[in-house]
């Protein structure tokens, strides 16, 4: 009876073969070569980060004199295979243009094709004779991972 261990080491000695018998330049690759990879991996990386902030979207942003400032953000996945998780930052801005602050909303699990809202608020109280028009909410940073 063979062991599963030895099973596996076997399997991995074939399937990688032995050392100096890959066929190719002898598995060494020149520093340029290195940084090609490096940036095509890094290019990468940023098309999926604006991929990401793509699928993210503000549809309401206003004061209201008991909430603050306030905003709906959504998530839409336009993958059609694969569920993901998204950390959104938003901005957001008094009427007067102070900035009130960041935050955060998650949304977890979002299947393919779907769509997640959520709410997020900073408190803000106007001054006497302040204009109540004009909150600022805008996308300041996405994160996208599979689910």
């Amino acid at each position: 009876m063979i062991r599963p261990a030895v099973a596996f080491g076997i399997a991995v000695l074939t399937l990688t073969g032995v050392s100096g018998c890959s066929g190719g330049s002898g598995g060494q690759e020149s520093s340029a070569e290195s940084g090609q990879k490096s940036a095509a991996g890094s290019s990468a990386g940023l098309d999926d980060a604006r991929d990401a902030r793509k699928d993210v979207e503000i549809s309401e942003c206003a004061y209201a004199d008991k909430k603050g400032v306030t905003a709906k953000v959504s998530a839409t996945n336009a993958s059609a295979s694969s569920t993901f998780n998204y950390d959104v930052t938003v901005k957001l801005t008094a009427p007067d243009g102070k900035p009130l602050t960041e935050q955060k909303a998650s949304f977890l699990l979002v299947r393919p094709g779907r769509m997640d809202t959520a709410d997020v608020a900073a408190p803000y109280t106007a001054k006497g004779g302040a204009s109540a028009g004009g909150a600022k909410c805008e996308v300041a940073n996405v994160a996208r991972s599979t689910g």
